[in-house]
């Protein structure tokens, strides 16, 4: 197998289209992180990311990448011989990494070479699962109002995103807090928040978050403790999954944490069906 990396990304992304798009939903979170950082390089980090293709024979097994400081990122493969090529390529390039995300068995394989090589220890830090919806169940959509966020809700936004972050991913290091917070003062001011409103009180919001070429993600849906268990964030999601399907998108994913059976109930009455888990490990010294 061939190991290439690739410095632009426009062609990067012409490349590994037709790949990607085999096993779209499958792939979504690369085509989202593609789709951003071909407009904003640095929106992730000042370093440049790191773009990798394995390949047999001129065909495209594994398509990979890194926007550092995050973890490695792993397409879908129904060739895990691609997962050994790629850790060991690495691995003789001394590179250093913070963990790997990716498909449950593919992340598993490259989580054992990597730390047997560098001799570290891994903690599986989250299962998640990969949902697709096409079609909303119509009795989750509610009669109550549904508005973009704006600049007139930003701190209520902010404030809900930073008691998001801590509470769903409490190892977030504080300057990724900082940088996820200041790049969603941007998706305020582009119109990619949404709010739902009960009796004029902000009660839940999600995100327009990442696009592929048939579908939209929806992340970062959050209602406060104290006005949970009252199905603000199932018609919240409802509403923006409407939305974006009416917007033309073919299909909306979304990713749960598998430890949170309330919310992957939510999603399944949404509309919402299975399409992959996928796993998340940080690499730690012994």
């Amino acid at each position: 197998m061939e190991f290439k990396f690739y410095e632009d990304i426009n062609k990067f992304y012409n490349l590994v289209y037709d790949f990607l798009m085999k096993n779209e939903a499958e792939n979504n979170l690369i085509f989202s992180i593609l789709n951003t950082i071909k407009i904003n390089p640095k929106r992730y980090g000042e370093e440049k990311p790191i773009l990798i293709t394995v390949s047999e024979n001129n065909e495209l097994k594994l398509v990979s990448l890194r926007t550092p400081p995050y973890n490695q990122l792993l397409s879908y493969t129904d060739d895990l011989k691609s997962i050994d090529i790629l850790a060991e390529t690495l691995l003789q390039k001394k590179m250093d990494l913070p963990g790997v995300l990716g498909l449950k068995e593919g992340a598993k394989k490259f989580t054992k070479l990597w730390c047997k090589n560098k001799k570290l220890k891994s903690q599986l830090i989250r299962n998640e699962r990969v949902y697709k919806l096409e079609k909303v169940v119509e009795e989750t959509l509610g009669d109550r109002d549904f508005i973009r966020g704006t600049e007139e809700n930003q701190t209520l936004i902010l404030n809900w995103a930073k008691d998001f972050i801590l509470e769903a991913l409490p190892e977030t290091e504080e300057s990724k807090i900082t940088r996820s917070l200041e790049a969603l003062v941007k998706d305020i001011k582009n119109k990619k928040i949404f709010l739902l409103m009960d009796e004029n009180e902000v009660v839940s919001m999600a995100r327009k978050a990442g696009k592929t070429p048939n579908g939209n993600l929806v992340n970062l849906v959050y209602t406060p403790p104290e006005l949970r268990r009252r199905g603000y964030a199932t018609e919240c999601v409802a509403k923006l999954s409407k939305y974006l399907l009416d917007e033309g998108n073919k299909f909306c994913f979304l990713f749960t944490d598998l430890i949170n059976p309330i919310s992957n109930s939510i999603y399944q009455k949404i509309g919402y069906r299975q399409v992959i888990d996928v796993d998340e490990y940080r690499f730690i010294k012994k």
